[in-house]
């Protein structure tokens, strides 16, 4: 152990030897306790002799910690409550600045952690939480409410529908559950129409294969084409929101909130999209009283030519048995209930041959395997809820 000073933004200060007779860390929250405020929340703990700090943001959910003082290499991540930050505290009072390697993703800089905020903050947000399955059947009877047919062609199928003010919703899924769905709100700062370069930085991040079904789209009442700075064209938006994995936003789209210091809702994800998702009794009734922009006749007329969601067939009884198995093992759902998760924070290496006979049993059952979230273990897999499934599951919990 080295001795440690404590520190507030208030210019409170106080040292802690190794001979104390009270432990680091229960020094720290006693110190902690007697200063934090609602002004007063930034507590440093530095290490002199190492040339290390730890610098905790209990108001914004933050922890910095710092190596060096000439040049020093500062580094940050999101945390969630305070016995997180009790984490970092304990991890760093006895290892110092490489004990808090395991205990990432750490962030190079600032705007990093802007983005990462953006990241945590949608991940609560109703599009992320409703499961692909309902986003398309609603977005398919929305389709016809707004007169218009969903389009099918080479095992992709189109979306899209508008308030009859300029502002679309535009929705590509692919057969195997992939997607991308548009947002355009004319009267948004992120309305980037006259700037080919601005809009196109937009879709920074997206897939090449998702990508390419927003580039010369063949022209419809919903989309609006936007020349490309590489040619061609590419539909107009103001949000941009992917179905690879987890439902994301776009990485350019967080650069450009982030830059512009603008909020999520500014895309207008929330009136154009998100409004549908949170009626929980889906009718016609509860669509009518929520927007003007439809007439009450062209919103029954929607809902009764959507066809009724088809019985899915049974699966095979042994690969759900050992499905359900290996989720006992190795797997839980995540918060929305929209994904299993199986093998976490794990490597290929480490999730060895049962990983293999995973894959094997998700492409019997025909289940909706999608891309791990950046920053995942590379063993990690992550497969689309099912309802079939979660029927066998609920004896296995």
């Amino acid at each position: 152990m080295r001795p440690l000073t404590f520190s507030d933004g208030r210019g409170n200060a106080q040292q802690w030897l190794p001979d104390s007779p009270q432990s680091a860390l229960d020094a720290f929250q006693d110190f902690l306790a007697r200063h934090r405020g609602d002004d007063n929340s930034s507590f440093r703990i530095e290490d002199e002799e190492n040339e290390e700090a730890l610098v905790l943001r209990l108001d914004a959910g933050t922890v910095c910690r710092v190596k060096g003082t000439q040049d020093p290499r500062a580094e940050y991540r999101l945390v969630g409550n305070d016995g997180a930050h009790r984490r970092h505290v304990l991890m760093f009072v006895h290892g110092g600045f490489t004990a808090l390697d395991d205990h990432g993703p750490w962030l190079p800089d600032a705007a990093a952690l802007g983005r990462a905020r953006l990241r945590v903050e949608f991940d609560g947000s109703v599009l992320r939480r409703t499961h692909p399955r309902e986003l398309r059947r609603r977005l398919e009877i929305l389709t016809r409410v707004d007169g218009r047919e969903p389009i099918t062609v080479d095992d992709v199928t189109r979306f899209g529908f508008g308030n009859g003010g300029g502002d679309t919703v535009n929705a590509w899924f692919t057969a195997g559950g992939r997607g991308l769905v548009v947002t355009f709100d004319h009267t948004s700062a992120l309305n980037a129409t006259d700037d080919p370069q601005a809009q196109a930085a937009l879709y920074d991040g997206v897939p090449p294969d998702l990508l390419a079904l927003v580039r010369d789209v063949p022209g419809t009442g919903t989309t609006l084409d936007v020349p490309h700075p590489d040619g061609g064209t590419s539909v107009a938006a103001t949000g941009v929101f992917t179905f690879s994995g987890p439902c994301a936003l776009a990485d350019g789209l967080v650069a450009r909130l982030q830059a512009a210091q603008l909020r999520i809702e500014d895309t207008g994800v929330g009136r154009l999209v998100e409004n549908f998702l949170t009626m929980g009794d889906f009718t016609p009734a509860a669509v009518a009283e929520s927007v003007e922009w439809w007439s009450a006749e062209a919103i029954e007329r929607g809902f009764a030519a959507t066809p009724g969601q088809e019985e899915p067939a049974p699966l095979d009884r042994r690969a759900t048995e050992r499905f359900c198995r290996l989720w006992a093992d190795s797997g839980y759902n995540d918060r929305w209930d929209v994904h299993y998760v199986l093998f976490d924070g794990d490597t290929v290496e480490e999730a060895g041959e049962a990983r293999d006979e995973l894959l094997g049993v998700i492409r019997t059952l025909g289940l909706q395997r999608v891309d791990a979230p950046p920053g995942a273990a590379t063993g990690e897999v992550w497969v689309r809820t099912d309802p079939r499934i979660d029927a066998e599951l609920g004896h296995w919990s």
